[in-house]
Protein backbone atom coordinates (compact mmCIF):
# COMPACT_ATOMS: atom_id res chain seq x y z
CA UNK A 1 0.00 0.00 0.00
CA UNK A 2 2.80 2.38 0.92
CA UNK A 3 4.47 1.61 -2.43
CA UNK A 4 1.26 2.47 -4.30
CA UNK A 5 0.89 5.72 -2.38
CA UNK A 6 4.51 6.56 -3.12
CA UNK A 7 4.02 5.97 -6.85
CA UNK A 8 0.86 8.09 -6.88
CA UNK A 9 2.63 10.89 -5.04
CA UNK A 10 5.48 10.78 -7.53
CA UNK A 11 3.08 10.97 -10.47
CA UNK A 12 1.27 13.93 -8.92
CA UNK A 13 4.59 15.66 -8.37
CA UNK A 14 5.46 15.28 -12.03
CA UNK A 15 2.11 16.69 -13.07
CA UNK A 16 2.56 19.60 -10.73
CA UNK A 17 6.02 20.47 -12.09
CA UNK A 18 6.05 24.00 -13.52
CA UNK A 19 5.78 24.30 -17.27
CA UNK A 20 8.60 26.84 -17.21
CA UNK A 21 11.00 24.03 -16.34
CA UNK A 22 10.55 22.54 -19.81
CA UNK A 23 13.12 23.45 -22.40
CA UNK A 24 12.11 26.04 -24.95
CA UNK A 25 11.00 24.53 -28.23
CA UNK A 26 12.25 26.78 -31.05
CA UNK A 27 9.85 27.90 -33.74
CA UNK A 28 10.21 26.28 -37.17
CA UNK A 29 8.54 27.21 -40.44
CA UNK A 30 5.52 25.02 -41.12
CA UNK A 31 4.91 23.65 -44.61
CA UNK A 32 3.52 20.70 -46.51
CA UNK A 33 3.24 19.66 -50.16
CA UNK A 34 -0.25 19.54 -51.66
CA UNK A 35 -1.03 17.01 -54.40
CA UNK A 36 -3.93 17.43 -56.84
CA UNK A 37 -5.22 13.91 -56.20
CA UNK A 38 -5.58 14.70 -52.50
CA UNK A 39 -7.24 18.02 -53.23
CA UNK A 40 -9.78 16.28 -55.46
CA UNK A 41 -10.45 13.43 -53.00
CA UNK A 42 -10.85 15.77 -50.05
CA UNK A 43 -7.78 14.51 -48.17
CA UNK A 44 -6.37 18.03 -48.55
CA UNK A 45 -8.09 21.40 -48.77
CA UNK A 46 -7.17 25.04 -49.34
CA UNK A 47 -7.13 26.53 -45.85
CA UNK A 48 -8.04 30.26 -45.74
CA UNK A 49 -5.70 30.66 -42.75
CA UNK A 50 -2.71 29.35 -44.73
CA UNK A 51 -0.79 30.69 -47.71
CA UNK A 52 0.19 28.74 -50.82
CA UNK A 53 3.12 28.97 -53.25
CA UNK A 54 2.69 27.59 -56.77
CA UNK A 55 5.68 26.62 -58.94
CA UNK A 56 5.74 25.19 -62.47
CA UNK A 57 8.79 23.50 -64.02
CA UNK A 58 8.87 22.94 -67.80
CA UNK A 59 9.89 19.45 -68.95
CA UNK A 60 11.54 18.21 -65.73
CA UNK A 61 10.99 17.85 -62.02
CA UNK A 62 12.63 20.49 -59.87
CA UNK A 63 13.44 21.28 -56.27
CA UNK A 64 14.46 24.24 -54.18
CA UNK A 65 14.41 26.04 -50.87
CA UNK A 66 12.49 29.10 -49.70
CA UNK A 67 13.39 30.92 -46.49
CA UNK A 68 10.63 32.38 -44.38
CA UNK A 69 11.35 35.77 -42.86
CA UNK A 70 10.93 35.19 -39.12
CA UNK A 71 8.19 37.11 -37.36
CA UNK A 72 8.81 39.23 -34.26
CA UNK A 73 7.42 36.38 -32.14
CA UNK A 74 9.73 33.84 -33.78
CA UNK A 75 12.74 36.11 -33.26
CA UNK A 76 11.81 36.55 -29.57
CA UNK A 77 11.49 32.78 -29.21
CA UNK A 78 14.89 32.29 -30.85
CA UNK A 79 16.49 34.85 -28.52
CA UNK A 80 14.93 33.07 -25.52
CA UNK A 81 16.38 29.79 -26.79
CA UNK A 82 19.80 31.45 -27.09
CA UNK A 83 19.60 32.67 -23.49
CA UNK A 84 18.55 29.22 -22.30
CA UNK A 85 21.46 27.46 -24.01
CA UNK A 86 23.88 30.20 -22.96
CA UNK A 87 22.92 29.67 -19.31
CA UNK A 88 23.43 25.92 -19.72
CA UNK A 89 26.86 26.48 -21.28
CA UNK A 90 27.89 28.80 -18.43
CA UNK A 91 26.75 26.24 -15.88
CA UNK A 92 28.66 23.44 -17.60
CA UNK A 93 31.92 25.39 -18.02
CA UNK A 94 33.43 24.95 -14.50
CA UNK A 95 33.02 21.16 -14.68
CA UNK A 96 34.53 21.05 -18.18
CA UNK A 97 37.50 23.11 -17.01
CA UNK A 98 37.99 20.93 -13.95
CA UNK A 99 38.00 17.72 -16.01
CA UNK A 100 40.49 19.31 -18.39
CA UNK A 101 42.86 20.27 -15.56
CA UNK A 102 42.56 16.82 -13.96
CA UNK A 103 43.42 15.10 -17.25
CA UNK A 104 46.35 17.46 -17.83
CA UNK A 105 47.81 16.85 -14.38
CA UNK A 106 47.40 13.09 -14.80
CA UNK A 107 49.56 13.23 -17.90
CA UNK A 108 46.82 12.24 -20.28
CA UNK A 109 46.70 14.06 -23.58
CA UNK A 110 44.03 16.68 -22.88
CA UNK A 111 41.65 17.92 -25.46
CA UNK A 112 41.51 21.57 -26.39
CA UNK A 113 41.14 23.70 -23.29
CA UNK A 114 37.52 24.72 -22.72
CA UNK A 115 36.75 28.37 -23.36
CA UNK A 116 34.44 30.19 -21.01
CA UNK A 117 31.27 31.16 -22.92
CA UNK A 118 30.52 34.86 -23.15
CA UNK A 119 27.69 36.79 -24.74
CA UNK A 120 30.10 37.95 -27.44
CA UNK A 121 31.36 34.49 -28.40
CA UNK A 122 28.49 32.09 -27.67
CA UNK A 123 26.31 31.07 -30.61
CA UNK A 124 23.60 28.57 -31.46
CA UNK A 125 22.41 27.32 -34.84
CA UNK A 126 21.27 30.26 -37.02
CA UNK A 127 17.59 31.08 -37.08
CA UNK A 128 17.58 30.56 -40.86
CA UNK A 129 17.89 26.81 -40.28
CA UNK A 130 14.49 26.96 -38.60
CA UNK A 131 12.92 28.94 -41.45
CA UNK A 132 13.67 26.49 -44.30
CA UNK A 133 10.78 25.57 -46.63
CA UNK A 134 11.98 22.95 -49.16
CA UNK A 135 10.00 21.45 -52.03
CA UNK A 136 10.46 18.80 -54.74
CA UNK A 137 11.43 16.79 -56.57
CA UNK A 138 8.83 14.41 -55.10
CA UNK A 139 5.24 15.20 -54.13
CA UNK A 140 4.33 16.84 -57.43
CA UNK A 141 1.02 18.69 -57.43
CA UNK A 142 0.31 17.75 -61.05
CA UNK A 143 2.07 17.05 -64.33
CA UNK A 144 1.23 17.45 -67.99
CA UNK A 145 2.50 15.39 -70.91
CA UNK A 146 3.26 16.17 -74.54
CA UNK A 147 5.28 18.95 -76.11
CA UNK A 148 4.47 21.31 -73.20
CA UNK A 149 5.30 18.73 -70.55
CA UNK A 150 5.58 20.23 -67.09
CA UNK A 151 5.66 19.40 -63.39
CA UNK A 152 4.00 21.68 -60.86
CA UNK A 153 4.26 22.03 -57.10
CA UNK A 154 1.93 23.57 -54.53
CA UNK A 155 3.37 24.26 -51.08
CA UNK A 156 1.19 25.16 -48.10
CA UNK A 157 3.01 27.62 -45.85
CA UNK A 158 2.39 30.13 -43.10
CA UNK A 159 1.48 33.62 -44.34
CA UNK A 160 4.52 35.87 -44.52
CA UNK A 161 7.52 36.93 -46.57
CA UNK A 162 9.62 34.32 -48.37
CA UNK A 163 13.00 34.56 -50.07
CA UNK A 164 13.99 32.25 -52.93
CA UNK A 165 17.20 30.68 -51.58
CA UNK A 166 17.94 28.73 -54.74
CA UNK A 167 17.59 25.38 -56.58
CA UNK A 168 18.82 23.31 -53.65
CA UNK A 169 18.02 19.69 -52.85
CA UNK A 170 17.65 19.79 -49.08
CA UNK A 171 17.21 16.68 -46.95
CA UNK A 172 17.95 17.15 -43.24
CA UNK A 173 21.00 15.20 -42.13
CA UNK A 174 22.34 14.63 -45.64
CA UNK A 175 24.69 16.44 -48.00
CA UNK A 176 23.21 19.50 -49.68
CA UNK A 177 23.18 19.62 -53.47
CA UNK A 178 22.53 22.60 -55.69
CA UNK A 179 23.25 26.30 -55.69
CA UNK A 180 22.31 28.86 -53.07
CA UNK A 181 21.46 32.36 -54.21
CA UNK A 182 23.39 33.78 -51.28
CA UNK A 183 24.73 36.72 -53.29
CA UNK A 184 21.38 38.03 -54.49
CA UNK A 185 17.85 36.80 -55.02
CA UNK A 186 14.18 37.83 -54.86
CA UNK A 187 11.52 37.76 -52.17
CA UNK A 188 7.74 38.00 -52.13
CA UNK A 189 4.74 38.05 -49.83
CA UNK A 190 2.57 34.94 -49.48
CA UNK A 191 -0.84 36.09 -48.26
CA UNK A 192 -3.33 34.07 -46.24
CA UNK A 193 -6.09 32.36 -48.22
CA UNK A 194 -4.33 33.00 -51.53
CA UNK A 195 -2.20 31.04 -53.98
CA UNK A 196 0.89 33.09 -54.81
CA UNK A 197 2.06 32.01 -58.25
CA UNK A 198 5.69 32.00 -59.29
CA UNK A 199 4.69 30.21 -62.49
CA UNK A 200 7.78 29.05 -64.35
CA UNK A 201 9.86 32.03 -63.10
CA UNK A 202 12.24 29.81 -61.11
CA UNK A 203 13.21 27.94 -64.30
CA UNK A 204 14.93 31.17 -65.53
CA UNK A 205 13.47 31.02 -69.03
CA UNK A 206 13.10 34.81 -68.85
CA UNK A 207 16.91 35.21 -68.66
CA UNK A 208 19.00 35.19 -71.85
CA UNK A 209 22.63 34.04 -71.91
CA UNK A 210 23.98 37.49 -71.04
CA UNK A 211 21.83 37.58 -67.91
CA UNK A 212 22.70 34.00 -66.97
CA UNK A 213 26.41 34.79 -67.21
CA UNK A 214 25.97 37.29 -64.36
CA UNK A 215 24.75 34.58 -62.02
CA UNK A 216 27.53 31.99 -62.13
CA UNK A 217 31.22 31.51 -62.81
CA UNK A 218 30.51 28.30 -64.78
CA UNK A 219 29.57 29.53 -68.26
CA UNK A 220 30.46 26.74 -70.66
CA UNK A 221 27.18 24.84 -70.21
CA UNK A 222 24.89 27.87 -70.24
CA UNK A 223 22.15 27.69 -72.90
CA UNK A 224 22.45 30.15 -75.76
CA UNK A 225 18.79 30.99 -76.34
CA UNK A 226 16.57 34.05 -76.42
CA UNK A 227 14.63 35.00 -73.30
CA UNK A 228 10.92 34.17 -73.13
CA UNK A 229 8.25 35.75 -70.93
CA UNK A 230 7.39 34.10 -67.64
CA UNK A 231 4.09 32.23 -67.51
CA UNK A 232 2.58 33.30 -64.18
CA UNK A 233 -0.73 31.47 -64.64
CA UNK A 234 -2.09 28.72 -62.42
CA UNK A 235 -3.68 25.54 -63.83
CA UNK A 236 -7.43 25.23 -64.27
CA UNK A 237 -7.59 23.03 -61.18
CA UNK A 238 -6.50 26.01 -59.04
CA UNK A 239 -8.14 28.84 -60.96
CA UNK A 240 -11.28 28.75 -58.78
CA UNK A 241 -9.25 29.64 -55.69
CA UNK A 242 -7.98 33.16 -54.93
CA UNK A 243 -4.64 33.52 -56.67
CA UNK A 244 -2.21 36.23 -57.70
CA UNK A 245 1.14 36.64 -59.37
CA UNK A 246 4.05 36.95 -56.95
CA UNK A 247 5.11 40.57 -56.46
CA UNK A 248 8.88 40.23 -56.51
CA UNK A 249 11.33 42.45 -54.68
CA UNK A 250 15.11 42.31 -54.52
CA UNK A 251 16.61 40.35 -51.63
CA UNK A 252 20.10 41.03 -50.30
CA UNK A 253 22.95 38.69 -49.46
CA UNK A 254 22.47 35.71 -47.12
CA UNK A 255 24.84 33.48 -45.20
CA UNK A 256 25.60 30.16 -46.88
CA UNK A 257 24.50 28.19 -43.82
CA UNK A 258 23.76 25.07 -45.93
CA UNK A 259 27.31 24.96 -47.37
CA UNK A 260 25.98 24.83 -50.93
CA UNK A 261 27.60 26.14 -54.11
CA UNK A 262 27.46 29.93 -53.90
CA UNK A 263 25.74 31.89 -56.64
CA UNK A 264 23.01 34.42 -57.32
CA UNK A 265 19.89 34.72 -59.42
CA UNK A 266 20.36 36.55 -62.76
CA UNK A 267 19.40 40.23 -62.76
CA UNK A 268 15.60 40.52 -62.93
CA UNK A 269 14.39 43.37 -65.18
CA UNK A 270 12.73 46.10 -63.16
CA UNK A 271 13.33 44.27 -59.89
CA UNK A 272 16.98 43.38 -59.27
CA UNK A 273 20.29 44.55 -60.69
CA UNK A 274 23.90 44.18 -59.60
CA UNK A 275 26.75 46.63 -59.18
CA UNK A 276 29.66 44.21 -59.15
CA UNK A 277 28.78 42.03 -56.12
CA UNK A 278 26.15 44.35 -54.62
CA UNK A 279 22.43 43.59 -55.23
CA UNK A 280 20.43 46.68 -56.23
CA UNK A 281 16.74 46.99 -55.33
CA UNK A 282 15.38 48.66 -58.46
CA UNK A 283 11.84 48.94 -57.11
CA UNK A 284 13.14 50.46 -53.90
CA UNK A 285 15.18 53.01 -55.86
CA UNK A 286 12.15 53.91 -57.98
CA UNK A 287 10.03 54.34 -54.85
CA UNK A 288 12.68 56.55 -53.23
CA UNK A 289 12.93 58.66 -56.38
CA UNK A 290 9.16 59.06 -56.62
CA UNK A 291 8.99 59.97 -52.93
CA UNK A 292 11.77 62.57 -53.29
CA UNK A 293 10.10 64.09 -56.35
CA UNK A 294 6.74 64.22 -54.55
CA UNK A 295 8.33 65.89 -51.51
CA UNK A 296 10.15 68.40 -53.71
CA UNK A 297 6.92 69.21 -55.58
CA UNK A 298 5.05 69.61 -52.29
CA UNK A 299 7.77 71.90 -50.92
CA UNK A 300 7.73 74.02 -54.07
CA UNK A 301 3.93 74.25 -53.92
CA UNK A 302 4.12 75.29 -50.25
CA UNK A 303 6.63 78.06 -51.06
CA UNK A 304 4.43 79.31 -53.91
CA UNK A 305 1.35 79.26 -51.70
CA UNK A 306 3.15 81.14 -48.93
CA UNK A 307 4.35 83.77 -51.41
CA UNK A 308 0.82 84.24 -52.77
CA UNK A 309 -0.60 84.49 -49.24
CA UNK A 310 2.01 87.10 -48.30
CA UNK A 311 1.18 89.11 -51.41
CA UNK A 312 -2.55 89.02 -50.62
CA UNK A 313 -1.97 90.12 -47.02
CA UNK A 314 0.29 93.08 -47.86
CA UNK A 315 -1.42 96.54 -47.33
CA UNK A 316 -2.34 98.46 -50.47
CA UNK A 317 -0.41 101.79 -50.59
CA UNK A 318 -2.30 104.63 -52.30
CA UNK A 319 -0.36 106.35 -55.03
CA UNK A 320 0.61 110.03 -54.25
CA UNK A 321 -0.79 112.65 -56.66
CA UNK A 322 1.72 113.96 -59.19
CA UNK A 323 3.25 117.33 -58.34
CA UNK A 324 2.03 120.28 -60.47
CA UNK A 325 4.58 121.57 -62.88
CA UNK A 326 6.00 125.07 -62.08
CA UNK A 327 4.92 127.86 -64.52
CA UNK A 328 7.45 128.59 -67.17
CA UNK A 329 8.80 132.19 -67.08
CA UNK A 330 8.76 134.16 -70.26
CA UNK A 331 12.16 134.93 -71.68
CA UNK A 332 13.58 138.40 -70.91
CA UNK A 333 13.14 141.06 -73.66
Amino acid sequence: MKRILSLVAGALALLAAPVAAEKIKPDTAEYRAIELKNLVSGKAAIDPAKAYIFVRSPQNRTNGVFLKTPSAEEIANYEAKWREEFAEAQEAYPGQLKRYETARKAGRAPREKPVEPTEETFAIAPIDLRMIVPFGPQFVFDKTEGEDKSFSYLIEVEPGEYTWFGPILYLPGTQTFGQCYCMGSVKFEAKAGQITSLGDFLSLGWADRAALEQSTFERELLPDRPARPTDWSVPESLAKYPHARAELRAAGKRNNFLSALVGRIPPVPGVLAYERDVPIDLIGLAEEKAKAEAEAAAAAAAVMEAAEAAADAAPVVAAEPAAEAAPTQAPAQ
